[in-house]
């Protein structure tokens, strides 16, 4: 009877001891797993997904499968910061060369003390105006890289097409009464601008259209009019605006909205080739778009087209 009892705790502490060494040796490959996984993921290789297993390996492989994936988002985030800054770089070194050149060119002639007063003035007030472009373009430029990340912050709301089209005319009327140019505001019965509350953000949309409205006046020749209407869709309005410039070819119709593109006819003209392609990036951004219709010789009409609530029909 001794005999059996010692037999049976024999078994008892065998089975124990390979019990031990069984969850021992599990725990063990776990964790050489583990360190596989984490190898893997430091010399940027990867995991692969295994859907026919379950168990504890796989927990693992599933915890480190979602450490990989936020991994992979940082780096294509960090990758996508790094490109969005070099190109900022290059834009900056490219569009920046001209009014620094003019600013280091003012302030040498400036240094001359043999200078006329009236020329002195001059050269002062044209190096004021360098260093207002240059501002300027920083900002636009600065504005340009935020919309393209993304990152810009939009307060899109509802309101009234014509007081941001209103704004934006006081800011340009200046360069238009030196040119003898008039803006004509239109409606018809049928379409009134009180019947077309549009969701935009003010701040941004308003820029849109000062962009387009010095485009109008810097292209159409002196005592012209510019006419601003408005259109009802279904699901957006329109705000046109439309100039008697020298006109766009068809051909040029999707490149003019590119980053620094300047058109044929614009070749003589002072600008850099940003304001139609920002206008774009902030109308995306307000789930808008903008469209042009021209025909060389006969002047240009750009389309501002916004999500819209109809307040009258």
């Amino acid at each position: 009877m001794e005999a059996i009892i010692i037999g049976i705790g024999m078994t008892g502490i065998t089975a124990a001891l390979l019990g031990l060494l069984y969850v021992r040796r599990r725990y063990f490959l776990l964790y050489q797993k583990v360190q596989q996984f984490q190898k893997t993921i430091l010399e940027n290789g990867k995991i692969q997904a295994d859907t026919d297993r379950e168990g504890a390996e796989d927990v693992i492989r599933d915890g480190f499968l979602r450490i990989q994936e936020k991994y992979e988002m940082e780096a294509e985030e960090a990758r996508q910061d790094k490109q969005a800054v070099q190109g900022l770089i290059s834009d900056l070194s490219h569009q920046l060369k001209t009014p620094l050149a003019n600013i280091r060119l003012y302030q040498e002639l400036l240094r001359n003390p043999s200078l006329s007063k009236e020329k002195r003035e001059a050269l002062q007030q044209r190096l004021e105006e360098q260093t207002g472009k240059l501002d300027w373009l920083l900002a636009v430029l600065f504005q340009m890289v935020d919309l393209e990340r993304g990152v810009a912050s939009l307060a899109v709301e509802e309101g009234p097409a014509l007081p941001a089209l209103t704004r934006a005319m006081e800011t340009v009327l200046p360069r238009a009464e030196q040119k003898k140019i008039q803006f004509r505001v239109t409606e018809y019965e049928d379409r009134r601008w009180s019947d077309l509350t549009l969701l935009y953000d003010p701040r941004w949309t308003e820029e849109v259209f000062v962009n387009l409205l010095e485009n109008a006046v810097k292209y159409s020749p002196g005592g012209s009019d510019i006419v601003l209407s408005m259109e009802v869709y279904e699901t957006y309005g329109a705000v046109l605006i439309e100039d008697q410039g020298p006109g766009i070819s068809r051909e040029e119709y999707s490149r003019i909205f590119q980053k620094f593109y300047r058109g044929e006819q614009a070749k003589d003209k002072e600008g850099w080739g940003i304001g139609l392609y920002l206008s774009r990036l902030i109308l995306e951004r307000e789930q808008g778009y903008i469209k042009v219709e021209s025909e060389v010789g006969k002047g240009s009409t750009f389309a501002v087209f916004l999500p819209q609530v109809l307040t009258k029909l």
